[in-house]
């Protein structure tokens, strides 16, 4: 039999993101209210410009001609606003103002040089906003005030230094007039011409000094008033929710991948699929808000089962040895083997539950020690002769018999196949419960499975690990054994139908399928 591989399995980051939707969309909720609370607990700030226009004197250090009275020349404004920011300026606003201090000020405060113009734009941000437009109007009146007294100290210092020459000139006009008057005619004309010189130096050091007196030009203007703080922008406002949306949203992601990855539970039976089982029969699904009574659950399965049957019965050559085996700690397997092999007997067609996992005495009849431990350890010993019977007179049990590090060394496919052979030959259905966990050994599912004639796989959606229904069908491609897949919802196993009667079916008659010995039925001793 041949199972479909369908399209490749989803990505896991889309397969995580679907599974986990409700926790990304929780951490991305958390995430925007945690940055508005952060957002609203910090407080607003407002801030205030004032622009001042600097105008070029002959008190800029940066003159190319120290003597230059032009009022049109390039001030280095980038220096000046160096300037706005030393602590000659910002002294002078501490002093006038309570409780701020220079390293304060500068902190919150910015100077900006506009491209091409000759103004500088101060900036201040503060808590109040009254506070913000004082400040930068304070800041503003300190830096001309401080440029203002640079300039009247450069000037003072060139106006002593021409009143000092001015002295040493008429000094030097003094002696040469004097020493004009004596000598030689060379000596008095050489004297003369001296003289004329230092009256024309008077007269130019005289006319530099008028035009420093006079220059009132203003060092800079204050053409833009502070103006009204303005609160942080709605950009700014928003920037904090956005981020922590981000945040969550990025948590939520690595939170999703992480437990899909730890976790990677089978959700739906399209998935079942995708991983490249057959599904032949699942339970409907239910949502948690849709309860179900054990009888509502009782009767659906009982349903699943019964397709898993007609299924089984369907197929040519018939299955005789049927494996069923669980991808989870809470699929309750041994659960679906047992409703498997009550339906079974429930059609008229005699079945043995064989069940590893049971030791000697585990059920309500022990059998003298005796299993399929025994019965792999002693090849003389006859299967028959370890059945128990049950309630059901068409269905046996096989009990493990206390498997050991012994027995399970003996444990294969041909092994297993050839101990289970005198009840296939005799018409029965043979009902295997793999086990899983810490009942199995090492390879212990490898030869339940592989000595199978079908492998039925029981998936329980929301428990089943993805990981381990991948391992099956890995297994099963490299063996080349079918199998099948049985889906069940979470809990619809915990309560299976007992073995019973199927609306009073007749007993097994000899022209009855599944019912007639190997002697009476050619077709089943020449199956094997």
């Amino acid at each position: 039999m041949s199972h479909d591989v369908l399209a490749t399995p989803r990505v896991p980051f889309a397969r995580a993101l679907r599974h986990h939707a409700a926790l990304v969309a929780v951490l991305l909720v958390l995430g925007a209210v945690g940055g508005w609370l952060y957002a609203s607990t910090t407080p607003s700030t407002y801030t205030s410009t004032t622009r001042i226009l600097v105008n070029p004197s002959v008190g800029n250090p940066f003159s190319s001609t120290p003597s230059s009275v032009r009022q049109d020349q390039e001030t280095s404004l980038e220096t000046e606003a160096q300037m706005v920011r030393s602590e000659d300026v910002l002294g002078a606003v501490v002093d006038r103002s309570t409780g701020l201090t220079v390293r304060g000020v500068s902190r919150r405060l910015q100077v900006n040089v506009p491209p091409s113009t000759q103004v500088l734009e101060i900036s201040y941000t503060a808590d109040d906003p009254e506070l913000a437009r004082q400040v930068a109007d304070a800041v503003a009146e300190a830096y001309l005030a401080n440029r203002d007294a640079r300039f009247k100290q450069v000037q003072d210092d060139r106006v002593g230094r021409l009143e000092s020459q001015t002295v040493r000139t008429v000094e030097d006009l003094r002696s040469a007039t004097n020493a004009a008057q004596k000598g030689t005619p060379a000596q008095r004309a050489f004297n003369n011409e001296l003289a004329d010189a230092l009256r024309n130096e008077l007269v130019n050091l005289r006319a530099q000094r008028t035009a420093l007196e006079n220059l009132t030009a203003p060092s800079g203007t204050v053409v833009s008033p502070a103006t009204e703080p303005s609160g942080p922008p709605l950009l700014a406002t928003l920037l904090w929710p956005v981020a922590g949306a981000v945040a969550g949203l990025g948590v939520g992601f690595l939170l999703a991948l992480l437990l899909e990855r730890l976790r990677g539970t089978v959700r739906s039976v399209a998935e079942v699929r995708d991983a490249g089982l057959t599904v032949v029969s699942a339970v409907p699904r239910h949502h948690v808000w849709q309860r179900r009574s054990a009888v509502e659950r009782r009767e659906q399965v009982d349903a699943a089962v019964r397709r898993v049957r007609t299924t089984v019965l369907a197929l040519d050559p018939r299955p005789e040895l049927i494996s069923v085996v669980g991808t989870g700690s809470d699929t309750s397997d041994a659960s679906a083997a047992e409703a498997l092999a009550g339906s079974f007997t429930r059609a008229g067609h005699r079945v043995v539950l064989v069940r590893p996992a049971q030791g000697p005495g585990a059920g309500e009849v022990a059998v003298e020690e005796h299993g399929l431990a025994q019965l792999l350890l002693h090849e003389r010993l006859d299967v028959r002769d370890v059945l128990r019977p049950t309630v059901e007179p068409l269905l046996s049990v096989l009990d493990g018999g206390g498997m050991g590090a012994e027995s399970r060394e003996l444990l294969s496919a041909e092994r297993l196949r050839g101990v289970l052979a005198p009840l296939v030959e005799e018409g029965n259905v043979v009902v295997v419960h793999v086990p899983t966990g810490d009942d199995a050994g090492p390879a212990d599912d490898e030869a339940y499975l592989g000595a199978a004639d079908l492998g039925l796989v029981v998936v329980s959606t929301g428990r089943s690990r993805r990981r381990q229904v991948d391992e099956l069908v890995a297994e099963a491609a490299a063996s080349g054994s079918p199998r099948v897949a049985l889906v069940v919802g979470r809990g619809d196993l915990r309560h299976p139908a007992p073995p019973g009667r199927e609306d009073q079916p007749a007993r097994p008659t000899a022209g009855r399928e599944g019912s007639t010995s190997s002697a009476d039925d050619p077709k089943a001793r020449s199956r094997r």
